[in-house]
């Protein structure tokens, strides 16, 4: 006979069934409805196992507390399942917005100096964060005490043992490994991509088991090798050989923050725009990643975002930066954010002493970007005059939560109160949009000032000028919001418009990348080395036809050719995990088709940028 259960236990018992419960319907957020009843049956599985594996180490920890008193054991509870709650809504927060989960990239804003800041939130959005949080604090308090409610008034209610418990655990995480392994065998996308909407899944595959023990057939095999790169850097191949102009030219490098390509237009920025009738305007260009960091990486550098990590690790300089010092430029930089986050104090700007490197970021973004320029057009009139420089400004208005002052107003009806914990997409898309084309329109004004300043000190003639975006910015032409998330021309497509003294007007059709930045202006810079020392792209004064271009991200690669995107993940090259889709970022009908015809060429690129890793 069973010794009978007491009734402390039985409440605490009671109160992690129902925090289960909870969490599970928690975790149905994460999934689209379906109407076949083997996913559905499969997200039951999921949703029921995955809750039990997030609530275990809060139930550990309590049953570690059982030497507190009553009530502190009561806390913990309360706490640690809230926590739980908390971390699964941030997670769903971010699939929502981004259709990513809590990752080394967003460890990587938490942890970095600037990385929070960069978000962009407002005091709004803090408040709103804060009632959140204790609303799930709230909700997990009641659970404990209708727990132990419940008991009081049904003494005689049976609730189920610890060891059926964990039988039902084990049949329904055995039956979801087998289901994906099996899925994954055989290429059935739905059910793979049905689990990786829970946050942290773990795949397993059993591709060697099932085809040489089980001799199974499988009816395809996409594979290419492992695109992480491995070894020591080799950057540049060799050294660059310098051959001073006669006349050097200076250099001014402005950036903007979430600078989508289709902006650069005579109703946003009709100043911007009419400069650019003037210039080399370059109408159909990629920045080389859907986000800051492999956005100027891709400029700085010429080389695709999966050799960020290996140069940050070898805190290797941008080979500009030393074409410059080596020919004693007056260098000053300036941002609206932090050379901080991303890492471009251990990057790009290794090199730069400290006192040459503005960061303004303690105002709202439209009051830094003004002061910056301000100070930038001081810089250029207190210079030697008988030295060359060289000027970046990275503007940060356009960023979200898309800031501007009244008076760059020319979308009256935009959302006022811009708040990540209460907006709703769907709701109010048109709302974001529209704060964002007016702080687009007030960068318009700022770049004016600098180019304005520019032809009023005679210095058009003796300088060049670069004018770019970072990355674009989405507002769910296709399912996201903002950047970070995809590889849609909404969030690598930016404008490029460069002046080079000398050269006529030209508007350029011609798909062209930011990693042909460096070998177009390093040769006007003295550098006598040919492009390939140092980067993966072409001058932009010879614009190539019909070649597959390059993004990336934190952990992928997107190869862009006229008609497809293909995306790789870094560290996993088996077709589960690639995507394709049309050039214009339509859905394909069979999109492991076209993977398998272009893992040629992509094999190709990858091999052509291993070069820069000695083995």
């Amino acid at each position: 006979m069973h010794r009978p259960i007491p009734y402390r236990l039985r409440a605490d018992t009671l109160f992690w069934m129902l925090s289960w419960l909870a969490l599970a319907v928690h975790l149905t957020t994460f999934f689209e409805a379906s109407t076949t009843p083997g996913l559905m049956f499969y997200q039951f599985v999921l949703i029921g196992t995955y809750a039990l594996m997030f609530l275990f180490p809060s139930w550990l920890l309590s049953r570690l507390s059982r030497w507190l008193p009553r009530g502190g054991q009561f806390t913990v509870q309360i706490v640690m399942t809230t926590l739980v709650q908390l971390l699964v809504y941030t997670d769903g927060l971010l699939w929502t917005l981004y259709g990513f989960h809590l990752n080394g990239f967003v460890w990587n804003i938490i942890t970095t100096p600037g990385g929070i800041a960069a978000l962009g939130s407002s005091e709004s959005s803090y408040f709103g964060f804060a009632m959140i949080g204790f609303g799930f604090l709230l909700s997990q308090t009641v659970l404990r005490l209708l727990a132990s409610a419940v008991l009081r008034f049904a003494p005689r209610l049976r609730l189920p043992r610890m060891a059926w418990v964990l039988s039902l655990f084990f049949i329904m995480t055995l039956g979801d490994r087998f289901s994906y392994a099996v899925s994954q065998f055989y290429g059935y996308t739905p059910l793979l991509e049905t689990a990786q909407r829970v946050p942290f899944y773990q795949p397993l595959t059993m591709s060697r088991f099932l085809d040489e023990t089980l001799g199974l057939d499988r009816p395809q095999s996409l594979k290419i090798e492992n695109a992480t790169l491995k070894g020591q850097l080799a950057y540049p191949q060799a050294p660059l050989y310098i051959q001073p102009p006669e006349k050097p030219l200076n250099l001014v490098w402005l950036v903007s923050e979430s600078w989508r390509a289709d902006t650069l237009n005579a109703y946003v920025m009709p100043q911007t725009t009419a400069f650019s009738e003037h210039a080399l305007r370059y109408q159909n260009h990629f920045s080389g990643g859907n986000g800051t960091r492999m956005g100027l990486f891709s400029q700085f550098y010429g080389l695709p975002a999966n050799l960020w990590f290996p140069v940050l690790n070898a805190r290797i300089g941008s080979p500009v930066i030393d074409v410059l010092q080596q020919q004693d430029y007056q260098i000053r930089l300036f941002t609206s954010a932090k050379f901080t986050y991303p890492e471009f104090d251990k990057t790009l700007f290794v090199r730069v002493p400290p006192e040459q490197m503005q960061a303004f970021d303690s105002a709202p973004t439209w009051q830094r970007d003004r002061k910056n320029v301000g100070d930038l057009l001081d810089f250029i009139d207190q210079r030697d005059p008988n030295k060359p420089f060289m000027t970046f400004m990275f503007f940060e208005s356009p960023h979200a939560n898309y800031n501007f002052p009244p008076e760059s107003v020319i979308e009256p009806d935009y959302l006022p109160d811009f708040s990540y914990a209460s907006m709703d997409l769907e709701r109010d898309i048109e709302g974001i949009r529209k704060r964002y084309l007016n702080a687009v329109h007030h960068l318009d004004g700022q770049i004016a000032r600098v180019l304005d300043h520019l032809k009023a000190k005679d210095l058009m003639n003796d300088t060049l000028i670069v004018i770019t975006g970072d990355h674009g910015e989405e507002f769910m032409e296709h399912g996201r919001w903002g950047h970070n998330s995809t590889f849609s021309d909404e969030q690598i497509r930016v404008p490029m418009v460069l002046w080079v003294p000398g050269r006529e007007a030209q508007q350029e059709s011609l798909r062209t990348s930011h990693v042909d930045l460096l070998p177009t202006l390093l040769p006007l810079l003295g550098v006598q080395n040919p492009g390939r020392d140092y980067s993966i792209g072409h001058s932009l004064f010879e614009p190539k036809a019909n070649r597959t271009l390059i993004a990336g991200d934190w952990d992928r690669l997107a190869f862009i050719d006229e008609h497809h995107k293909v995306v790789v993940p870094f560290a996993n090259g088996n077709f589960t995990a690639m995507q394709a889709s049309q050039a214009n970022d339509n859905a394909l009908p069979n999109p492991m088709q076209v993977v398998q015809q272009l893992l040629p060429v992509i094999r190709t690129e990858l091999q052509g940028f291993r070069r820069f890793m000695a083995h």
